[in-house]
C-alpha cells in the first residue's frame, strides 16, 4: 500500500496514479473556487511547495507589495500530473512529485489537456479577471484546454463571456517582470510607479 506522503517520480504513468486521480475528481466534483476577483494560473516547478520557489516568491512580492492585490487574488498551479492545484493545497501530498515536462509524451499531453478542459470552466467563471502567466510548455497546454472548451457547444456561455474579455496572458516573470506587472496593472486599472 502506498504511503500517501511518498514522493512520486515519473512521467505519463503518474496521470493514472490514485493520488492524482483522486485529486482530479475532487477538483471536478467537490472543490468550489473562492470567488476572489482576480485569479492567476501559474506553472508548477521543481521546488515544492510552490510558494517557496524563487519564481513564486518574486511573483508573490509583486502582487503583494508592488500591485497591492494579494487580498483579492488567488493562485492556481497548472501541473502535470495533478492538473490544477489551488494555492491552499500547495503544501500537501498533491505536490509531492517530480514529473519533468520533458518526460511528458503525446498520451500524457492529451490527458493533461482533456482533464484541464474539464476542470477549468468553473474556475474561469468564479473570477472576474484571469491571468495566465505560463512558460511555453504550460502555456500551450492551457491554451489547448481553452480551445477545447471553446469547441464544446455546451460551454458557449464561457467562451463568449470569458475567453475574449476576462482571460489575459502575461509573460512569465523570469522573461520580463516589468512587462508582466504592466499588463496586470493595466488590465486591472491600477496605478503603479
Amino acid at each position: 500500500m502506498e504511503d500517501e506522503n511518498e514522493y512520486l517520480i515519473g512521467g505519463d504513468e503518474l496521470f493514472h496514479h490514485p493520488r492524482f486521480i483522486t485529486h482530479y475528481e475532487f477538483m471536478l466534483k467537490l472543490y468550489e473556487p473562492n470567488n476572489k476577483p482576480v485569479a492567476f494560473f501559474m506553472s508548477c516547478s521543481k521546488h515544492k511547495p510552490f510558494y517557496k520557489s524563487p519564481y513564486r516568491r518574486v511573483f508573490n512580492a509583486m502582487i503583494d507589495k508592488k500591485l497591492n492585490i494579494r487580498e483579492i487574488s488567488t493562485i492556481y498551479t497548472i501541473s502535470e500530473p495533478a492538473i490544477l492545484i489551488p494555492e491552499e493545497f500547495d503544501d500537501t501530498n498533491i505536490t509531492k512529485y517530480d514529473f519533468p515536462p520533458a518526460a511528458m509524451q503525446a498520451e500524457g499531453k492529451r490527458i493533461f489537456i482533456e482533464r484541464l478542459a474539464t476542470v477549468l470552466p468553473k474556475h474561469l467563471l468564479a473570477h472576474k479577471k484571469i491571468f495566465y502567466i505560463l512558460p511555453k510548455h504550460h502555456r500551450s497546454i492551457f491554451e489547448a484546454a481553452l480551445k477545447k472548451i471553446s469547441e464544446d457547444t455546451t460551454q458557449k456561455k464561457i467562451v463568449k463571456t470569458l475567453i475574449a474579455s476576462r482571460i489575459k496572458y502575461a509573460p512569465p516573470l523570469t522573461y520580463n517582470l516589468p512587462k508582466a506587472k504592466a499588463i496586470i496593472a493595466q488590465t486591472l486599472d491600477l496605478q503603479i510607479e
